[in-house]
């Protein structure tokens, strides 16, 4: 048996390779020709697209060689952040405290370098296995697009498909989320002001997050909650403009408006003001500094129309902020959200952003082309991207594999659960519906961040028990149906 030190040594000399090569998402070139002699130095026969994925048949191992192949697969691109602003390059690493970390300026890359060491290193021979399919994408980072350039029929013939991009030793993910991202947008009907005081509604102090990752958290999104306000005043009002949130996948911690009043109206206002903000403090205890003020400001040229500032608010008020249900495999993980990581009006345009997610696709889809219809019947244009879910299995012959071998040969109890995230096997699932999947990996701490970092006790471990896997899996071609 190999020793952990010596695998250890192993997968890092493989990842330290990857550091040395600029792979920031959409600059996969150098990595991709990288991995690509990487393979055949290894004396394999790597092929690659026009998108720069790479599929490579591993043959079987000596006695073995016969059996359709178990797919292992990660990708290549890595969310470059940096301390002084520089482009992606080399990220330079260290070992301190018992992880790897980046030496502080820059991301680490260990999603999903550390997947990729890891199926390099398991495919080097070390193990008796069958034969294995590598697929290594691009571009994961910025919505799954290579894994959705990859050909159809990437998978015929696979038994099995492990995705190696999972940050937490010990779960085994089974599921993981679907979305739909949608934009409604419109010029703005708008018409000179009538009533005399402008008021600038400031709300922030929220936690904000991302809205897969901290939906479940119950945080307030400031979007809804400045629709909320808007709509609770009980004295007239005109809409000159409003923010908060600019991008899909994101709750918004922040926002503003600016509306016009009757300046005998501003008690009442600063009133329902202090109200508001006391029922979301109430509301949402973990976010204790949320905080809404209300200040004279310069008169607007423009406001919106009665008409298109109710249809905004009334657009932004159908839009589901927050969790629908729960998982129906895992039920201490969401099963389908929504978030308006969106909402802006102002002289010239509207616009709106939904993102929903869901393990069952026909949620997305109805409550998506719901949306769609209220907000086309408001005069709005509507645009949508999606990526497919993994709606996952209970019981699978992989994932009990998984357990019994992790039990047996680490002494380890792992948990089978989900994410309500995208991730590339459900790519891949909606390519080969009917083959048993899962996604595993080492623990990875705060990734996309100056502070992400591998902790190294789950470097070997994880590498010894994905080959035990292999060594064990052999040609269940029965699991093919």
């Amino acid at each position: 048996m190999i020793q952990d030190e010596v695998l250890l040594r192993q997968v890092l000399e493989e990842f330290y390779g990857l550091c040395a090569v600029p792979r920031g998402s959409g600059q996969e070139q150098a990595v991709s020709d990288y991995l690509m002699e990487r393979l055949r130095r290894m004396g394999l026969e790597p092929q690659r697209d026009c998108m720069l994925n790479i599929l490579c048949d591993v043959p079987g191992t000596a006695g073995r060689e016969t059996g359709a192949p178990l797919a292992l697969q990660a990708h290549m691109d890595m969310v470059w952040v940096s301390s002084d602003g520089r482009k992606p390059g080399p990220v330079r690493t260290e070992i301190r405290d018992g992880f790897l970390r980046s030496d502080g300026t820059s991301t680490l890359g260990a999603d999903c370098g550390m997947g990729l060491a890891a199926a390099l290193t398991v495919a080097g021979g070390q193990w008796s296995h069958g034969p294995l399919r590598l697929i290594f994408t691009v571009d994961e980072e910025r919505g799954l697009a290579g894994a959705k350039a990859m050909d159809e029929h990437t998978l015929d013939g696979c038994m099995g498909f492990i995705n190696l991009d999972s940050f937490h030793f010990g779960e085994i993910l089974i599921s993981s989320a679907g979305g739909l991202r949608q934009t409604f947008t419109k010029e703005t009907e708008r018409f000179f002001p009538m009533m005399d005081q402008a008021v600038h509604i400031r709300l922030y102090g929220l936690l904000g997050g991302h809205s897969g990752d901290d939906i479940g958290s119950g945080r307030a999104n400031a979007g809804r909650c400045l629709v909320w306000l808007l709509q609770s005043l009980e004295f007239p009002y005109e809409l000159a403009s409003i923010s908060a949130g600019s991008t899909h996948n994101a709750i918004p911690a922040e926002g503003e408006t600016v509306i016009v009043i009757d300046g005998r109206d501003m008690d009442r206002l600063q009133e329902a003001c202090g109200l508001f903000q006391q029922e979301l403090r109430e509301l949402c205890p973990e976010e204790p500094e949320i905080t809404l003020t209300a200040e004279k400001t310069e008169m607007p040229v423009w406001v919106l129309t009665v008409d298109e500032r109710d249809n905004l608010l009334a657009l932004g008020g159908l839009i589901q902020c927050g969790v629908v249900d729960m998982h129906p495999l895992c039920s201490d993980v969401v099963g389908f959200s929504g978030s308006m990581g969106m909402l802006y009006g102002d002289e010239e345009r509207l616009e709106v952003r939904s993102f929903l997610r869901s393990c069952r696709e026909e949620d997305m889809s109805q409550r998506g082309a719901f949306y769609a219809m209220a907000a086309e019947g408001f005069g709005y244009e509507a645009e949508g991207s999606s990526y497919p879910a993994w709606p996952g299995q209970e019981r699978d012959p992989l994932s009990e594999l998984v357990m019994e071998t992790a039990e047996r040969l680490l002494g380890h109890t792992f948990r089978k659960t989900a994410v309500h995230v995208g991730l590339e096997t459900s790519i891949f699932h909606h390519i080969a519906p009917k083959i048993p999947m899962i996604s595993m990996g080492m623990d990875i701490l705060d990734p996309h961040s100056l502070q992400e970092r591998v902790r190294l006790d789950t470097v070997a471990p994880f590498v010894r028990l994905l080959g035990a896997v292999l060594e064990a899996w052999g040609n269940k071609t029965e699991y093919i149906k």
